[in-house]
């Protein structure tokens, strides 16, 4: 696994410019190692370069000129010989004397005209080059490949920036472009598939939540320890060293329905209390204690369950080390924050949907509207009576 930068454009000489350019830049970024080109030069050849403008002044077509020099150099055998039912294929080209030498190529007859030969080196340029070993195409375009492997402990998305942020400091050959390619591609694409998953499961477990309560403002409360995981989960990385991988995703993701189950146990129980005729400062004083012994019964229960996971005391589980730890460290950090947070955004909401009433709504109707859904006793469910 490794950085791969892929430079694209029109002219190969351009594009091999520009390939070393990139390369230099990655040899000179901290954590890439081993900076190989795609692009090797091979051995010598001669390049056959028609001029249209001369073949067409002896009537002939650039396809013609190439099928004459293939046939005298390489041979053409669509002839074929049939003796007592073998078939021979007969291959017909120069003599050896007439193709051996460099020079020789220049001399090939590719037409004639009023009896009198016309030569390649009337109607082309026959010009000294080096061949490449291969072409790459991406897109239907020439493509060099600038690749470096990772050095010990350095990670793609830290180097990956490094480069990018040096790239756009040089100046470029006009005519290319550079793209990103192989893993690191690979990994971008990734994080936008696993940040979508991550919006749809907070709009999922929304939803749910809503559903359950039968009130859109507990479910806005109790996502509150959301973001309470996730700082958890990532200071665990942070403090064990773990990057920021697809499989520290997977964690945080699970992470979006396991830590509400705090904040769900403190508010409906709240709503509970408030639904038996208590205000709703002393429901929340006793909601807290009343709930402490469950959440911290389940959260340790999961946190048990995946420290062996976290420890990576078993064969393979390095991989899947990151999932655990970001687990591990959003449950332990929401647990602790929740009995605070979710009180005081309980406590503010419900201030505001009192206020909110009682400056939308008649003062009558403001008192029937709270005698009926959930201002004075229900303000956050109307659906935690059925619960209790």
């Amino acid at each position: 696994q490794g950085l791969q930068k892929e430079v694209q454009g029109q002219n190969m000489r351009d594009i091999i410019e520009e390939a070393n350019r990139v390369a230099a830049v990655m040899r000179r970024s901290p954590g890439a190692v081993d900076v190989e080109i795609s692009y090797k030069e091979s051995k010598p050849e001669r390049r056959i370069v028609v001029d249209r403008v001369r073949a067409a002044e002896f009537n002939l077509s650039v396809a013609q000129i190439a099928a004459a020099v293939r046939t005298a150099i390489d041979g053409d055998d669509s002839a074929k010989l049939r003796e007592e039912g073998t078939e021979y294929p007969i291959r017909v080209q120069f003599a050896s004397p007439y193709r051996d030498k460099v020079s020789d190529v220049e001399n090939i007859i590719v037409g004639s005209i009023d009896g009198a030969p016309i030569y390649l080196k009337d109607v082309a340029d026959v010009r000294y080059d080096l061949a490449p070993s291969k072409i790459d195409r991406k897109n239907r375009q020439r493509v060099v490949y600038v690749t470096a492997n990772l050095a010990s402990g350095a990670q793609m998305g830290n180097v990956s920036r490094q480069v990018d942020a040096a790239l756009k400091k040089i100046e470029h050959v006009p005519g290319t472009t550079i793209g990103t390619g192989g893993f690191e591609q690979i990994m971008y694409e990734s994080f936008q598939y696993m940040f979508s998953a991550l919006f749809l499961a907070i709009a999922l477990v929304y939803m749910l939540m809503g559903a359950l309560f039968e009130s859109f403002l507990t479910p806005f409360v109790i996502m509150f320890s959301l973001p309470q995981a996730m700082v958890g989960a990532l200071l665990a990385l942070l403090i064990t060293g773990k990057s920021l991988s697809i499989v520290a995703m997977i964690g945080i993701i699970m992470l979006m329905g396991l830590v509400t189950k705090n904040a769900i146990l403190l508010v409906d129980y709240t709503n509970t209390l408030r639904s038996r005729g208590k205000s709703r400062y002393e429901a929340i004083l006793e909601a807290g204690p009343t709930r402490l012994r469950p959440i911290l019964m389940t959260t340790l229960a999961m946190i048990g369950g995946m420290l062996p996971t976290a420890l990576a005391v078993s064969r393979g589980a390095e991989m899947r080390s990151p999932m655990a730890i970001a687990v591990i460290g959003g449950l332990a950090l929401s647990t602790l924050l929740t009995l605070i947070v979710i009180p005081v955004m309980y406590t503010i909401i419900d201030d505001l949907w009192q206020g909110l009433a009682r400056r939308f709504y008649p003062p009558a109707r403001a008192k029937e509207e709270m005698e009926l859904a959930p201002v004075s006793g229900q303000a956050l469910s109307s659906g935690s009576e059925s619960e209790a």
